[in-house]
């Protein structure tokens, strides 16, 4: 027996044994995934803008028992123009666990989990147990799937990635069974519900490949008409709650400012060249990505003649990849996260080029051997940053203040509060904890606003310019005074 034979021999047996023992690998690593998901999912901060708006809006939908329409700050929100999906969801978890930082993330970090979890499964049925294992360690080394917008944040992003992780696995089975188009049709519709147009992209995704895989010629009136109504049902049942609770305006804005508008201009500086997306996945997690690129261009070199570009599998995965690249390369407005549905079937691809590098006998040994290097050296790498990431969460001073000291103070409950630090308006991620924490009603203004008050209210002020008001601020009842910065009471 030659040395490639003996070489062969050693893989196989590694094969062999991985694939024995699956189910222990499966759960380690989903383990892992889940610590990276849950650990320290409650801490501050909150951020500013998405995250905060969607916390806000969904506490005071939960306070106020209006489940259609959406406020910041107990006014009408028409900034952010989304259908409610992920405002519901954070609901569910406050009626769960009560209203708190760890409640609004959870449907998230949720979302991502089982995101995860299905398509390891799906690749284990598809592909193969390796191919499934590959792809759960790829899943764990990647930072955007966490760490911004994504599965540990209140934001929509990681639910909007699971409904179209669904909508594009049930369209991987139409060949099998045509009720897989209605769980394409019906995921679509929930994935609209979470974040608008952006799941437009579903749409194109789904017609090129009816077109391009001969389906659309196999489809009879009855399973067209069903079709249709998995989406247009759920999604027309909001829009008719939404006119009769608030008339057309959020609708006519969904079409003006957040289609029309965020495709023909970059809105609120959100710009970039044709590259904007190729250069933000590459930094965004610059090793593995990187590594990633080395794997698949030894995966061509070696299987370039085996490539079926007709197959089922491929123009779903290419469909996959490359429709909402275009998509949001060719709109105006360009943002990181927009194309974060796009890693999933990247790791789909290339789990399986891991999968035919490690399984074909064909394959030089050091080949391999340099692939696994590569694969579990960065993956290992990236990991333990995530890792350590999620067990050091950064802070922010004020909103600690605001919860451990205002949650402290039952008297202040429900009351009217205003703030004077860096300046006297309210930051959305200090809001919600504010309102997290005693259900403040929060009014800018500062202390000019404040002292004009004449009903029971507080103020945060720091410590400069408590010291700029002594005089003014002399008759206030002081609440609470920690690291530079002061809560006050009228009396």
């Amino acid at each position: 027996m030659n040395s490639k034979s003996n070489a062969n021999l050693i893989y196989y047996s590694i094969n062999s044994f991985i694939e024995k023992y699956y189910f222990i690998f499966f759960t380690l690593i989903m383990l892992v995934i889940g610590y990276i998901c849950f650990k320290n999912l409650g801490a501050l901060p909150v951020q500013d803008w998405d995250e905060a708006r969607h916390g806000v809006s969904a506490y005071e939908m939960f306070k106020n028992n209006d489940y259609v329409v959406n406020t910041y700050n107990y006014s009408n929100d028409y900034w952010n123009l989304k259908p409610p999906m992920s405002f519901w969801a954070i609901i569910m978890f406050f009626k769960i666990f009560g209203v708190s930082i760890f409640s609004m993330r959870l449907y998230s970090a949720v979302s991502m989990f089982i995101t995860i979890c299905i398509v390891g499964l799906f690749m284990k049925k598809r592909y193969g147990r390796l191919e499934a294992l590959i792809s759960l360690v790829l899943f764990a080394a990647s930072s955007p799937l966490y760490l911004s917008h994504m599965g540990r944040s209140g934001d929509a992003d990681a639910m909007f990635v699971l409904f179209f992780t669904l909508s594009m696995l049930s369209m991987m089975c139409i060949k099998k069974t045509k009720k897989a188009l209605y769980l394409s049709g019906f995921f679509f519709s929930l994935a609209f519900l979470t974040k608008s147009w952006h799941a437009f992209s579903i749409v194109a995704i789904g017609g090129l490949f009816l077109i391009f895989s001969g389906e659309i010629r196999k489809l009879k009136i009855k399973q067209w008409i069903l079709f249709i109504s998995s989406f247009v049902v759920p999604i027309s049942g909001w829009i008719v709650a939404r006119i009769y609770k608030d008339g057309t305006y959020f609708l006519t804005e969904m079409v003006r400012y957040d289609l029309l508008e965020r495709s023909k201009n970059p809105l609120e500086g959100h710009t970039g060249s044709v590259w904007f997306y190729f250069k933000s996945m590459l930094y965004s997690n610059r090793v593995l990505m990187i590594t990633l690129i080395v794997v698949m261009a030894i995966s061509l070199i070696l299987y370039y003649r085996d490539i079926k570009i007709k197959e089922y599998d491929t123009i779903a995965l290419i469909l996959w990849i490359v429709v909402p690249f275009a998509v949001f390369t060719y709109a105006k407005t360009k943002i990181a996260w927009y194309i974060l549905p796009v890693y999933i079937p990247l790791y789909i691809v290339v789990a399986r080029a891991i999968g035919k590098i490690m399984k074909d006998r064909r394959t030089f040994s050091f080949i391999k051997l340099i692939v696994i290097i590569l694969i579990l050296g960065v993956s290992a790498k990236e990991i333990n940053f995530n890792i350590s990431a999620v067990r050091n969460p950064s802070t922010e001073l004020v909103q600690n203040f605001i919860s451990k000291n205002v949650s402290e103070n039952k008297e202040i409950l429900s009351l009217n509060a205003y703030i004077e630090i860096e300046n006297n308006q309210w930051s959305q991620g200090r809001l919600l904890v504010a309102e997290f924490s005693a259900d403040l009603l929060c009014k800018n203004g500062g202390i000019e606003e404040f002292m004009r008050e004449e009903e029971s209210s507080i103020i945060i002020i720091s410590e400069d310019n408590y010291n700029k008001n002594k005089d003014t601020v002399a008759s206030l009842e002081i609440l609470s005074q920690d690291n530079g910065l002061y809560l006050l009471k009228n009396r």
